[in-house]
């Protein structure tokens, strides 16, 4: 039986994406910044070795990704998230996988590159052992990872987006519809200059910077040794 991993993501362009990390970024490096996200994300994903998966790339918006792009799209269906806030765009995304039969799918972003695949084989196990969804918390109050057996419209509607009371909001809404939603450990996301400070510091270690080779390359790229 399938699953599928989807990956949201914004289309790349400079003054649209990380715009938080302007002015530490300038807007351009910022776009750089998040094609190396996106590209290791694409390649994370594509080497998770799960049975079934699917790994699907959701744009906000449709995005012309151009030749350069056909390697790391290789064996990714892409689609749109279409209108609405983040969260119509999530039970869309999640309703478009239960109708072509899937049996649980997990939504992930591009912002945060160093996410281990430990998180998104967990959820996965998570759903097949009867979690209805299931969530890795974020640092500022939100998620990194977001996961259903199957469409829960309760977890998604008037979630107030972008601020600090995501998580403790969709907490509440599993225990007022009776949802079984399941917690990994959580990872954090770069959205700011703290978690820009954070990723560096990570990748600084040879080792963890083989998770995200090209985001690295771009942080050495942006930010030269003394």
């Amino acid at each position: 039986m399938s699953r599928r991993l989807l990956l949201f993501s914004k289309r790349p362009r400079a003054g649209t994406v990380k715009t938080r990390l302007v002015p530490t970024l300038s807007p351009h490096q910022a776009l750089a910044l998040y094609r190396a996200f996106l590209r290791d994300q694409l390649a994370f994903a594509r080497s998770l070795a799960i049975p079934g998966l699917e790994v699907e790339l959701s744009t906000v918006g449709p995005w012309d990704p151009g030749p350069e792009w056909r390697d790391a799209l290789l064996g990714v269906r892409c689609s749109e998230q279409g209108p609405g806030d983040l969260g119509q765009r999530m039970l869309r995304a999640f309703r478009r996988a239960a109708d072509d039969g899937c049996a649980g799918a997990v939504i992930i972003a591009v912002d945060s590159p160093t996410l281990p695949a430990d998180r998104v084989r967990r959820a996965f196990e998570a759903l097949d052992g009867g979690a209805a969804a299931v969530v890795s918390p974020a640092r500022d109050g939100g998620y990194v990872l977001l996961g259903m057996a199957e469409p829960r419209p309760a977890l998604l509607s008037d979630v107030p987006w972008g601020g600090s009371r995501v998580l403790a909001v969709t907490r509440a809404r599993a225990t007022e519809s009776g949802t079984r939603l399941d917690e990994l450990p959580g990872w954090y996301d770069v959205d700011d200059p703290s978690g820009l400070a954070s990723l560096r510091r990570e990748l600084a270690d040879a080792r963890r910077a083989a998770r995200a080779p090209a985001t690295a390359a771009c942080l050495d790229g942006l930010f030269p040794a003394a």
